[in-house]
């Protein structure tokens, strides 16, 4: 989706960023997004404070949380799928190497 939602923008990104903190993504706000994003995973209720508190002062309040709404979507599907022992499609496989976490062998 970011990839995509790039490529509609004339953005260029650096995926590996998305999968390794010290990469920059080469968004504006992209490192106080993955702030964001990784307190709200983790469930950080301290660490989610701080980087909802950063997120609104670089992003301004409505793309903090539409971030946030994007998050939990995603975590809610993704819980979903896991639940039910969905594995990732064939053709999504090269996404974990492009980002720099490689799923594990039993979804190869």
């Amino acid at each position: 989706m970011l990839r995509a939602s790039a490529r509609h923008h004339n953005e260029d990104i650096n995926l590996l960023g998305v999968g390794r903190p010290h990469v920059d993504v080469g968004l504006p706000g992209g490192r106080v997004l993955s702030a964001l994003v990784e307190a709200a995973v983790l469930r950080d209720g301290d660490e989610m404070e701080r980087a909802r508190t950063q997120a609104i002062e670089v992003l301004g309040s409505g793309a903090t949380a539409r971030a946030v709404q994007v998050t939990g979507n995603f975590e809610m599907m993704n819980r979903l799928l896991d639940a039910v022992g969905v594995g990732p499609p064939d053709g999504m496989l090269a996404i974990g190497d492009a980002i720099g976490v490689p799923l594990p062998d039993r979804h190869r």
